[in-house]
Parts: structure tokens; C-alpha cells; sequence
């Protein structure tokens, strides 16, 4: 049985991922017979199976008045948002967590706990759950989206442009 692990980074940049199975056929020299030959080939190709991640938004965080926290739940904020679509309901999707920002001015990696959460509607639906649960797909196309916290432990973010990329897992 051929898998696919699938993975999107989710710039809160568009990317579009598609991956599709390997197939290999086995030929058998036993015997002469081209229809036997072809059928026992065919019979022995694994089921193809995918899943296709393609990025429909990126996502807008936004500050909270004391600039402490930068979330895409906030006033202004917008969750990015993914079309996931498999063949099988043998998949799962997830987030990784970012080990920090890939843009931020100085001090603004320094302290900070990122949080993540993910909810689709579709062939699956579910509400909003930790991004780093694993959560199992059916057969079809979910809608996803994903937000994301960045809170700062000590004192506020310092003034300045920021970009954090998420890596949506479908595997």
C-alpha cells in the first residue's frame, strides 16, 4: 500500500504541495500468456492514496492593546486557511508549532509561548482543537483553518513588522 506524508508551511506565503502515490508493476515470466501476465501486473499495484494540501489564505495577527500578545483571534486578525482533500479516510492533519518567528525585529523572538489551534467543516468537521493534535480524515475535502497566538512573557512585542510560518501535516 502506498502512503503519502504531505506537509504545507502555512506564512500566516501561499504554497501549493501536491503528492501523488508510486505505482510499480510485477511482471511474472511463468507464463506467455500476455491478459494472465497483465491482470496478475494489475492485480498487483498497490491502491493509490493522497492527500493534496493547497493553501487558500494566509492569515493576518493582529496586537491586543498592551501589544503582549499577537494572535489571528484578535480584532482584525484572520485565520489562514487550507483545502485539504484525500482519497481514503486513512489520513491525519496537524500543525507544528513555529520555533519562533522567521520575521521579527530585535527582541521579538525573545519569550514568546506560540499556540495554535485548527477547525474544518467539510467531509470532516471539528471545532476548534490544539494544532498539534492529530485529527483523523474522511474520504474527500475538509476546509481547514488555523489560527495562531505568539504571547510575549516578558513585558510587550517591540514595534516592528513579524511573519510566523506553520507547517500544516497531512500524513
Amino acid at each position: 500500500m502506498s502512503r503519502c506524508i504531505n506537509s504545507a508551511r502555512l506564512p500566516l506565503a501561499a504554497l501549493l504541495l501536491l503528492t501523488t502515490g508510486s505505482l510499480s508493476l510485477a511482471q511474472t515470466a511463468e507464463t506467455s500468456d500476455f491478459a494472465k501476465d497483465f491482470a496478475a501486473a494489475a492485480a498487483a499495484v498497490p491502491a493509490r492514496q493522497f492527500c493534496e494540501i493547497v493553501i487558500q489564505e494566509t492569515g493576518v495577527m493582529t496586537a491586543n492593546v498592551g501589544a503582549t500578545k499577537l494572535s489571528s483571534q484578535g480584532y482584525g486578525g484572520e485565520p489562514g486557511k487550507a483545502d485539504v482533500t484525500t482519497n481514503t479516510g486513512s489520513f491525519y492533519v496537524s500543525i507544528d508549532r513555529p520555533n519562533g518567528f522567521s520575521l521579527a525585529p530585535n527582541g521579538g523572538n525573545s519569550d514568546v509561548v506560540f499556540t495554535s489551534t485548527i477547525s474544518g467543516r467539510g467531509k470532516t468537521s471539528f471545532g476548534d482543537t490544539p494544532g498539534d493534535s492529530r485529527i483523523k480524515l474522511k474520504n474527500g475535502l475538509t476546509n481547514v483553518e488555523i489560527n495562531l497566538e505568539a504571547a510575549k512573557q516578558s513585558g510587550p512585542f517591540p514595534a516592528g513588522r513579524y511573519r510566523a510560518e506553520l507547517t500544516l501535516r497531512c500524513e
